[in-house]
């Protein structure tokens, strides 16, 4: 008898895994996949598919887990640069833009996730943000680890949260679904952007720079 509990639960388990990978298959083919689609890619019954999960986002959720297991490593931070601060920003924009538009089906299929889940009201804000792992915060701490003492934290703070929105797949996507661009001409335009903001937080923190506090006094005077 425990033997055959035993293989009844390692078929459940494998059931399992087919639905979950033919769920993942689909999104990295850029769809976002109803259940009877994931279940005809499974080759199992619709009802098959529901007793596993017991709706669309559940199942979009683990399919998610399972096609992001080691992208984490592939989008850990990779800025071989000591320059200054506005060319490690660009370093960093240029290369999570590039990892975002390698995986694009992906990434659009976790924002639709994430959209999905935030206008659930049975699912708090919190959980539905979860979904998306926000590797941009990584990319945009490492860049900016110079200015950690050189920066008033509120200005940090303020510079990281611009650059949280122009570093992102949103500024990406929305270039090209709104704006027409390629995806070239939206990077660029992303870490123009991205260098523009951090320039000015240079200037603004030279200007209040103790130094300068004294000089502008001096010239008053």
């Amino acid at each position: 008898m425990e033997q055959l509990a035993s293989g009844r639960q390692n078929q459940k388990e494998r059931t399992r895994r087919a639905i979950v990978a033919a769920a993942a298959k689909l999104i990295a083919a850029g769809a976002l996949p109803t259940m009877p689609q994931v279940a005809e890619e499974a080759l199992v019954s619709t009802a098959t598919a529901y007793r596993y999960f017991p709706d669309q986002l559940s199942l979009l959720s683990a399919a998610l887990q399972d096609a992001y297991a080691g992208a984490g490593e592939r989008f850990q931070p990779d800025i071989a640069t000591e320059g200054d601060l506005a060319t490690r920003v660009d370093v960093a924009a240029e290369g999570l833009l590039r990892r975002i538009v390698d995986r694009e089906p992906l990434v659009r299929t976790v924002m639709a996730l994430s959209l999905l889940r935030s206008v659930d009201g049975a699912i708090p804000r919190a959980e539905a943000a979860a979904v998306r792992p926000g590797f941009r915060r990584a990319w945009i701490d490492e860049a900016l680890r110079p200015a950690e003492d050189a920066f008033d934290p509120d200005d940090l703070r303020l510079l990281k949260l611009a650059l949280g929105a122009v570093m992102s797949s949103e500024a990406l996507f929305a270039l090209q679904d709104v704006m027409g661009a390629d995806s070239d001409e939206a990077i660029v335009v992303c870490r123009w952007m991205a260098r523009t903001l951090t320039t000015a937080m240079v200037r603004e923190a030279q200007f209040k720079s103790p130094a300068n506090s004294t000089k502008n006094a001096t010239n008053r005077g």
